[in-house]
């Protein structure tokens, strides 16, 4: 007697983003359905970040690692990959990511796929901020405002041009949110805190600068707080601009709507969101430059794609004419997460969707100094209660018993001990890259992402690749004063042949984007690389429009 055995293939639900809404939907789905599906998260770092803490993380009052937590801590039952989504195929449920050093294109594939990816910082509409601005997005980005507010101070404390003084210890945020106002509040406190070390600073030349278009900081609060909180700024010496908004800065100075120019070597910006290169890629359209879905938070027009997070754009309601959407806050893509991780389920067993719905229970913004704004169902709070509410409220939705523990103590300790002054730097690297390969190592292979535009000082590279037309194979070899990869900016950046190292040799290499301007900004540069172009390479192999758009390995030797 012949038996058969049927097993049932688990559905695989990947997500990509690895923010609130990301991991709240992997955490949920992996405890009401881990034996159903096969969950898979994938985010370009390996650990989830607790955005509210940044700005407490930028003025030293937690550390650093207590406002993040491990993704493979956070979701023992979910697959963790890191690595960048370059495309998604919907029609066949496959997406390509690039992930370690090689940068070899790969697919995955999905049964169903969360988009909780995020927006990013979007400053292009604003001249000079993404030169001269700090954000608030990321661990690097408050690290990078607190080793900046240090440095401001010690040479505001040693430097005796008056004019620089002043700039150095002027200090503006542009954004008179929740991000802005903490931090702001947070910056505010830990100047006046770390002030003694600095016996040349006095605090009457110090300046805070809160910058907003509306008619009151914390709109989304009711004005009586906004008000208060407005108020506590002016007494630290904070400067609130209302109606007013930026119209560009430099690396010395801000001008204002109105004409205003300010003089200040810090600018922090929490405006100006814009979609990713990955939701304009989808083959749908934006709606406020976010993914549209409907109240089941299933994108419009894909199948088994959902969004949550501020990258989604969710309605609240059915009524069309006088629709509200939920707000891009933590609180709500917590409850998103949760939602989704049931509907998703339910569409797998062809069950009715419910539609998303959800009142918060409040909103809280800490103003720094032990005080702090909340609004808790109907009740209106402010002072040192609403800071105390504030705390509770973030630490218990840090998600990791542990960390917990060391913010409270952090906290705690803050409260009795002095902050810290030390710079915490990392090494930077320059946007040339130097490199040295050892005869016989492939620098690069079919298929692989060209990263850049390489340049041989010493030893010796072999180049090979086929022409598609007649299956001829060409070989190159490259000496010192050779480049390869100037193609780079051309396309679809994939290498069809090999690059090898035939010597022992150094390369420098150019970042793509980085050559990219150098073209750009320098016609005769532009110029040589048009000319290389059209004489060297086979006209086989050459970049066509229409054409194959893969980087080829023809090797270009200097004319």
């Amino acid at each position: 007697m012949l038996v058969g055995v049927w097993i049932l293939k688990k559905q695989r639900v990947v997500i990509i983003g690895g923010g609130f809404g990301g991991a709240f939907t992997a955490r949920a789905l992996s405890k009401i359905a881990k034996d159903q599906i096969e969950v898979e998260i994938i985010n370009r770092t390996n650990y989830f970040v607790f955005q509210p803490l940044l700005p407490e993380v930028a003025a030293g009052t937690i550390n650093a690692s207590d406002a993040v937590t491990p993704l493979r801590v956070l979701l023992p039952n979910t697959k963790v990959r890191m690595a960048d989504v370059t495309h998604i195929d919907t029609d066949n449920k496959r997406l390509t990511l690039l992930q370690g050093r090689k940068l070899v294109p790969i697919t995955l594939e999905y049964d169903h796929l969360v988009i909780a990816s995020g927006l990013k910082a979007d400053l292009s509409f604003l001249p000079g901020f993404e030169e001269h601005s700090f954000s608030m997005k990321d661990l690097a980005d408050a690290h990078g405002l607190r080793n900046h507010v240090i440095q401001c101070l010690e040479h505001a404390d040693v430097t005796q041009d008056a004019e620089l003084k002043k700039e150095l210890l002027t200090f503006v945020v542009a954004g008179g949110g929740f991000s802005g106002v903490e931090t702001i509040g947070e910056m505010s406190e830990m100047i006046a805190r770390t002030l003694r070390y600095y016996p040349n600073i006095k605090h009457s030349e110090l300046r805070g600068i809160l910058v907003q278009k509306a008619g009151e900081v914390l709109p989304e609060l009711p004005p009586v707080l906004g008000s208060y909180a407005r108020k506590e700024l002016a007494k630290r010496h904070i400067d609130v601009l209302l109606d007013m908004g930026i119209e560009s800065a430099t690396g010395t100075a801000v001008t204002l709507s109105d004409g205003t120019v300010i003089p200040t070597r810090t600018l922090v910006t929490t405006v100006g969101n814009g979609p990713t290169e990955l939701m304009h890629s989808l083959p749908v359209e934006l709606a406020r430059g976010r993914l549209q879905t409907n109240r089941h938070l299933q994108v419009l027009g894909l199948k088994d794609v959902w969004a949550v997070g501020d990258v989604a754009s969710i309605p609240l309601s059915d009524d069309e004419e006088n629709q509200s959407f939920a707000p891009p806050t933590a609180q709500f893509a917590v409850r998103e997460a949760k939602f989704l991780a049931k509907t998703i389920l339910a569409s797998m067993d062809d069950r009715p969707l419910n539609a998303f719905e959800y009142e918060p229970r409040g909103s809280m913004a800490s103003i720094g100094h032990y005080k702090a704004v909340a609004q808790v169902f109907k009740f209106k709070l402010s002072g040192l209660f609403a800071w105390i509410l504030w705390r509770a409220f973030y630490i218990s939705m840090v998600p990791s018993l542990s960390t917990r523990l060391r913010i409270a103590l952090n906290w705690m300790f803050d409260y009795v001990l002095p902050r810290k002054i030390v710079q915490i730097q990392q090494k930077s690297e320059g946007a040339c890259r130097h490199k040295r390969y050892a005869k016989g190592d492939v620098v690069f292979e079919p298929g692989q992402l060209v990263d850049g535009f390489y340049t041989i000082v010493a030893g010796a590279l072999e180049a090979t690749s086929v022409d598609p037309s007649t299956g001829e194979e060409h070989v190159r070899v490259l000496g010192p004063g050779d480049h390869w990869g100037e193609r780079t900016l051309a396309g679809d950046l994939k290498a069809v042949g090999y690059l090898r190292a035939i010597k022992d040799s150094d390369v420098r290499v150019f970042p793509r984007e980085d050559f990219g301007d150098l073209r750009s900004s320098f016609p005769i540069v532009n110029e040589y690389f048009a000319r290389i172009h059209d004489s060297v390479y086979p006209v086989a192999l050459r970049q066509k429009k229409g054409g194959d758009n893969h980087e080829n390995t023809e090797a270009t030797k200097k004319p």
